[in-house]
């Protein structure tokens, strides 16, 4: 039975450049494509993949809530995160939701495939800069920036109200009420110790979240 592999990135360059390494690299690979969150879960759902990868941030379902979904999906599949976001903000948060690696898009394709054997091998693939995260997540508990008090979930919503989305928007891409998105939006401004989205969206920039 042959390598078929899952791939979910909004860019179709993006993936269709993953795709052709890894046919490269695999001969007789099948890879599956999805533009956002929701296709990744539906393909998840009708058919078995030996590997996820997904970016974190998609139309949909995005982030440690598409991870998830697809852990409950297939929970023996592992998922290799490929993003463009820092590891250290975004790694260890995925890792300790269940992802088996996590690859900054600069590394290359050499580091991808790396990654990819490795994950396929039934390992953890850990960059220097990831396993540096994980130390410092490991120490008790004073965190250094103010964001590592939130909440996968908190976390999300923080990001999407800093991008500028409405909450009835949010509310609408994570499937839950416009007031529950609200009450997530007040613990975030009090955790964040910020008054109003434009301070949050300045706090996200000031500390890379968004980039």
């Amino acid at each position: 039975m042959g390598l078929k592999i899952l791939i979910g990135d909004d860019h179709a360059i993006v993936r269709r450049g993953i795709a052709q390494v890894l046919r490269d690299t695999y001969s007789g690979i099948e890879t599956g494509e999805a533009e956002d969150g929701l296709t990744m879960i539906r393909l998840a759902e009708v058919q078995q993949w030996n590997l996820c990868i997904m970016d974190i941030s998609m139309p949909g379902k995005s982030g440690t809530e598409l991870l998830e979904s697809l852990k409950r999906i297939q929970p023996a599949t592992p998922v290799l995160v490929f993003s463009m976001y820092p590891e250290a903000t975004y790694g260890v948060r995925m890792i300790r939701s269940g992802a088996m690696g996590y690859v900054n898009k600069a590394s290359g394709a050499e580091e991808l495939m790396r990654s990819v054997a490795t994950i396929l091998s039934g390992r953890r693939y850990i960059t220097p800069q990831l396993a540096d995260g994980l130390i410092d997540a490991l120490r008790p508990p004073s965190c250094p920036e103010t964001h590592c008090l939130l909440s996968n979930r908190e976390f999300e919503v923080m990001r999407m109200l800093a991008q500028g989305m409405a909450l009835k928007e949010i509310a609408g891409q994570l499937s839950v009420s416009a007031s529950t998105i609200s009450t997530y939006r007040a613990r975030i401004l009090e955790k964040l110790g910020v008054k109003s989205n434009v301070e949050l969206s300045r706090y996200a920039h000031e500390h890379s979240l968004l980039t």
